[in-house]
């Protein structure tokens, strides 16, 4: 009985060796040049300076609020107006390598050269599950605000409603070709 006493300081010590430190708890890190000064940005992401280093990617079930759920619903409307876009993949292929490569890759694969100084791992349209939604306008409603807190920055201010369009049409047309969505 006299190592009864351990168990419990064992148990402590191995708990708080698995929890994140505050900021404020942990000793100021040397100064050196962030991973991230050396990927160049567009003004939308220039907004959001990469300085985080890359923890995974939790999975959890998005839930719309009310507010969310009424501009889902006029995206919904809106991708019937835009639907002709769907045969002009080369715009969006342009607009996503100017606003998403960085994160996504030139193809949407995850690869792209900022992605591994992010907090999370950004999407691999070809074959990951897709957090928010795959309908096309789920996927506007991602671009337009933004995801993840502002690791992904939103683009409803900085992208006319062609250029939108044109976006999801491309990032859906990779999302519709992946093979589980082929019907034996």
């Amino acid at each position: 009985m006299r190592l009864a006493w351990m168990i419990p300081v064992c148990l402590s010590l191995q708990l708080m060796s698995c929890t994140k430190k505050k900021p404020s708890e942990t000793a100021p890190a040397p100064a050196e040049a962030s991973p991230a000064a050396a990927v160049p940005q567009d003004a939308t992401h220039a907004k959001f300076p990469l300085t985080a280093q890359p923890s995974g990617e939790i999975r959890n079930e998005w839930v719309p609020s009310p507010h969310e759920k009424a501009q889902l619903e006029v995206l919904e409307q809106e991708s019937k107006q835009f639907s002709g876009l769907k045969n002009k993949p080369d715009k969006g292929l342009a607009l996503f390598k100017l606003h998403c490569a960085t994160c996504h890759g030139p193809e949407g694969r995850g690869n792209g050269p900022a992605g591994d100084t992010l907090p999370v791992i950004p999407t691999n349209f070809h074959e990951w599950p897709i957090k928010y939604g795959r309908a096309p306008h789920e996927l506007a409603f991602t671009i337009i605000n933004g995801r993840n807190e502002g690791v992904m920055p939103p683009f409803g201010a900085a992208m006319k409603k062609e250029d939108l369009w044109s976006l999801v049409w491309l990032v859906s047309s990779w999302i519709e070709a992946r093979p589980d969505n082929k019907k034996p």
